[in-house]
């Protein structure tokens, strides 16, 4: 098993509160996933190349020619006016593996927050965004045969969430992990 790991490339998403963006926590998680799977299960992962972006000529291709099995995009996320809380996984409706893994990354990022969801929905088909298109990151890879989900492990515009997602992604790396181990 080879996993793409695909942290988001967003600086320009500030979180709240803290002097930090998007991009450099989820590089810092998705760092510490690459570890603990390498070093603790074997498992090999490929992480993107930094400066490439998500579209499908770049990120999803490096994907593909890395002969990755799996496509893993780790963002935070920010909405709900800073109210909002919970992790969110969008799969692709194609794929078992794609569902099975967001729903299993929901149920361990939620388990570890410290402020209980309130999304209605956490798991959701990524190709419904934008009119059917989708998100880039779960329509991409799947047109080249490579089953993806897109998390967001929880909402960095909320100001306690924000605060522990900078102060814990030890603790959240080891959620996704033990999610992608299940």
């Amino acid at each position: 098993m080879r996993i793409y790991l695909s942290p988001s490339n967003q600086p320009n998403n500030a979180y709240a509160g803290v002097s930090t963006n998007e991009k450099a926590e989820m590089e810092g998680v998705a760092h510490r996933v690459k570890s603990i799977l390498e070093k603790s299960y074997n498992i090999e992962v490929v992480m993107a190349t930094l400066s490439m972006r998500i579209n499908k000529s770049e990120r999803p291709t490096e994907c593909k020619n890395k002969g990755c099995d799996f496509y893993l995009a780790i963002h935070s996320n920010a909405g709900g006016n800073g109210k909002a809380v919970g992790a969110e996984g969008f799969y692709h409706p194609n794929s078992e593996s794609s569902k099975s893994l967001a729903m299993a990354l929901v149920k361990e990022l939620d388990a570890i927050a410290p402020i209980k969801s309130t999304r209605h929905t956490s798991v959701k088909s990524g190709m419904n965004a934008f009119k059917g298109a989708g998100y880039g990151e779960i329509r991409s890879p799947m047109q080249f045969g490579i089953p993806s989900v897109l998390v967001e492990v929880n909402f960095h515009n909320n100001k306690v969430i924000a605060k522990w997602i900078v102060e814990n992604k030890d603790v959240i790396a080891a959620a996704i992990v033990r999610a992608i181990v299940k």
